[in-house]
């Protein structure tokens, strides 16, 4: 048995729990627990490094959990890990005087402060990453295994990327699954693609027909389903299917977006989170917001991501079920498959409690809370950089 040494609250070592998010070099992220030497992450505001050594170490004292506005998802470290904060008394200051939020006066104080510091009102940053080389393009032939003379329709080796295309992924996110063969010498063969939606979404209907038959050069077959008042359109097709299955997977709670699309333009990603709103979102017009509804962990990370990115104000929730709290409906005997999560997009951002300017999002604490804690803790040293992005948050590696 490995003995550890006992580390408290009053030591040095900074770090976080093994769940912390680390956004990885190609917009794809892992916990900071699966991150290994060599690795490229994001370091700040559209720069990457690689990471030169991970630390590990058993960790027994108290460990600072901070909520911030806008994410259901907390990011949790020792008392002396470091990040780059805005003071509330900066705030006020902007208020008093400017009776605004003055971001130029918020870039010019920001501070490196540890999580033992924080209090309610300081403001945290997210970093925005623009990447000057876009994808304009996807070989099939990178994500199809199949290319045998036996199958009957071939996709195209090279699709270009348009909006009608990401239009149609979107949809795909929203209200679409892969079809596999009952066969059972096969495991997980694609047999195509399937799209389930409502009989009133005419738009969607022939959208999704249109720009299948277009792009792919299929033709779907649509299914009446009159006991659900809906449509069942099938795209039916061994590549189309593996190739929209390694894409996006399949499942409400294990979608997601592959790495390669997130380096698309700004004006098609923007396409695809408004194509996928159009299937899994509504709009609240009381509340002067829009939100869209998945369970998929990943994918609510993945389009909060790209959100922040186009200069948006997203927002994380979790939603309640059968219209109570969710420890509420546990007691009542509810079954929870899975968590319902949901990203809002306010109409008004001069409202937001949330700043940013082109570089970083500004996002005000909500509550700190210090808890017991005892299992391993790890930290990242990069090669030429002091900073890396733990749960969106732009956080410090100095010693």
């Amino acid at each position: 048995m490995n003995n550890f040494p006992k580390i408290s609250k009053n030591t040095h070592y900074k770090g976080f729990p093994s769940d912390i998010k680390v956004i990885l070099g190609d917009y794809d992220s892992k916990s900071i627990s699966e991150i290994n030497a060599g690795d490229e992450i994001f370091v700040n505001s559209s720069k990457t490094d690689q990471v030169q050594d991970v630390k590990k170490v058993m960790y027994r004292g108290i460990i600072k959990e901070i909520r911030c506005t806008g994410q259901v998802f907390n990011v949790n470290s020792t008392e002396n890990q470091k990040f780059y904060v805005i003071r509330k008394e900066i705030r006020d200051y902007c208020r008093k005087k400017y009776n605004k939020i003055n971001l130029g006066v918020f870039e010019k104080n920001i501070e490196i402060l540890s999580s033992g510091q924080l209090k309610n009102g300081d403001y945290l940053l997210i970093p925005k990453h623009h990447q000057v080389k876009k994808n304009s393009l996807i070989k099939t032939e990178e994500f199809v295994k199949t290319f045998s003379n036996n199958i009957r329709m071939k996709i195209p080796d090279i699709i270009p990327f348009t909006r009608q295309l990401f239009r149609w992924f979107g949809y795909y996110l929203a209200e679409g699954m892969i079809l596999f063969s009952s066969d059972k010498r096969y495991k997980q063969k694609c047999r195509g693609v399937s799209f389930t939606i409502g009989i009133d979404e005419i738009v969607l209907l022939n959208d999704i027909i249109c720009y299948g038959e277009e792009i792919f050069d299929i033709k779907p077959k649509v299914i009446r389903i009159s006991e659900r008042n809906a449509y069942r359109i099938n795209f039916y097709n061994t590549q189309l299917g593996e190739f929209i299955f390694c894409l996006f997977n399949t499942g409400s709670s294990r979608k997601r977006i592959h790495p390669f699309l997130l380096s698309a333009s700004e004006e098609l990603l923007s396409e695809l989170i408004n194509s996928w709103l159009k299937g899994d979102g509504w709009v609240c017009s009381s509340r002067g917001i829009i939100i869209g509804n998945t369970t998929s962990f990943e994918l609510v990370n993945q389009i909060y991501f790209i959100l922040i990115n186009l200069g948006e104000l997203p927002s994380v929730g979790l939603s309640a079920h059968k219209n109570q709290n969710r420890n509420k409906a546990r007691e009542l005997g509810y079954y929870l498959r899975h968590n319902l999560y949901n990203i809002q997009l306010h109409n008004n951002k001069k409202r937001s409690h949330r700043k940013q300017n082109k570089s970083y999002m500004f996002t005000p604490i909500l509550k700190t809370k210090n808890k017991q804690y005892e299992g391993y803790i790890f930290n990242l040293e990069l090669r030429n950089s002091s900073s890396f992005q733990a749960n969106y948050f732009l956080v410090n590696t100095d010693d």
